[in-house]
């Protein structure tokens, strides 16, 4: 009998690579997407991926990339053309006959939202899910736990935790656990044809239960800091080149900072997802904050605190980039009404019918 190739694209990043990593576990065949060869993609290959240099936007690449597959992880790339990306790859999977599609989507997706990211993360959405003869699965998490630990630096050395939560919870899901989900609907599709999943973390956490858990983690008192949104901003322009950010990451994220205050987070979580789909029970936040913790930028240093203090007066003077402009100049399209997903009956009839386990998502709209 034929064995099953899985194409994983994105494999170098944190959930891809975890994504790729599980699948070789489990003895399937695993073709990956890379940008480039590097020790990421070696690490890979040692474990016995098949590594397939090619770019995402390139169509010729893309269907070579997909030829003899049977299953598509697409792991979109962070681009303001994504939507190219996903349309060359929904119509090379259509050629070569992909059976199965399994995306990674958003917990905000809508096609009302500010941010062209989230509206485009519908539209991959929609785009797989009409593909023929070819199940569908999405997986669209909320706020990741590994956002959160951008500021596990600053809260060793510090002591704080700065982020605006304001009054909004949240159960931030781990990048393995995100994973789990995904290689649980590519290694049976059909049975979870249909479905969107939105994996959490087992407990909704304020900014203080996050803060305390990084203590916890580090093994020292860590407070929250409700800072203003726009103050976390330019810490995020700061900090851009060590968290390999860009201008179009910043003008998204700048666009989720509302979502707390709205209930977005919270809003249908935490869900059972990891359980249903993996069979596991999902991490909690304090285990996920200790695999971090380890981190040479954790350990409390002089050089490191140094290095916070610096950063630290550095945002003091920093302006908050103009997102708005660096939009108007990139020509993104935008809706006659734009409105967060916390505001949308668009996006709250959706979120509401797509967490329902037991009836599939095309059962709904049918």
């Amino acid at each position: 009998m034929k064995q099953t190739r899985v194409l994983v694209t994105g494999a170098t990043g944190k959930v891809g690579s975890a994504v790729a990593t599980q699948l070789l576990e489990r003895g399937v065949l695993t073709r990956v997407l890379v940008h480039r060869e590097d020790a990421r993609s070696a690490r890979l290959r040692a474990l016995g991926a098949e590594i397939v240099v090619a770019d995402m936007f390139d169509i010729p690449q893309v269907q070579a990339a997909l030829e003899g597959v049977d299953r598509l992880y697409f792991n979109p790339p962070y681009h303001p053309h994504v939507l190219y990306s996903a349309v060359a790859f929904a119509v090379a999977a259509r050629r070569a006959g992909v059976e199965a599609v399994v995306v990674l989507g958003q917990w905000l997706a809508s096609p009302e939202h500010p941010s062209l990211m989230t509206r485009h993360a519908w539209l991959t959405d929609k785009l797989f899910e009409m593909l023929p003869d070819t199940a569908h699965v999405a997986v669209d998490p909320g706020f990741f736990a590994d956002n959160y630990f951008n500021l596990l630096p600053t809260a060793a050395q510090m002591g704080i935790m700065p982020f605006p939560t304001g009054a909004g919870l949240n159960a931030p899901p781990s990048n393995e656990d995100i994973a789990r989900v995904a290689v649980g609907a590519l290694l049976d599709p059909h049975r979870h044809d249909g479905r969107s999943y939105r994996p959490t973390g087992p407990t909704l956490m304020s900014g203080a239960d996050l803060a305390n858990a990084m203590g916890e983690a580090l093994g020292r008192r860590v407070r929250h800091v409700d800072v203003p949104p726009r103050m976390f901003m330019k810490a995020v322009r700061v900090g851009a080149k060590r968290m390999g950010f860009d201008v179009f990451l910043e003008s998204s994220l700048h666009h989720y900072m509302p979502e707390y205050a709205l209930g977005t987070w919270q809003f249908g979580g935490p869900t059972t997802h990891v359980r249903d789909v993996a069979g596991v029970e999902p991490e909690d936040f304090v285990t996920i904050a200790r695999r971090y913790a380890t981190a040479p930028e954790c350990r409390r240093t002089t050089g490191n605190f140094l290095r916070e203090t610096w950063d630290s007066l550095l945002m003091a003077v920093t302006p908050m980039r103009d997102v708005d402009r660096f939009e108007r100049a990139q020509q993104q399209p935008r809706p006659a009404i734009p409105r967060f997903s916390g505001e949308s009956d668009i996006w709250r009839s959706e979120h509401t019918l797509t967490t329902d386990d037991a009836v599939p998502v095309n059962a709904v709209s049918n």
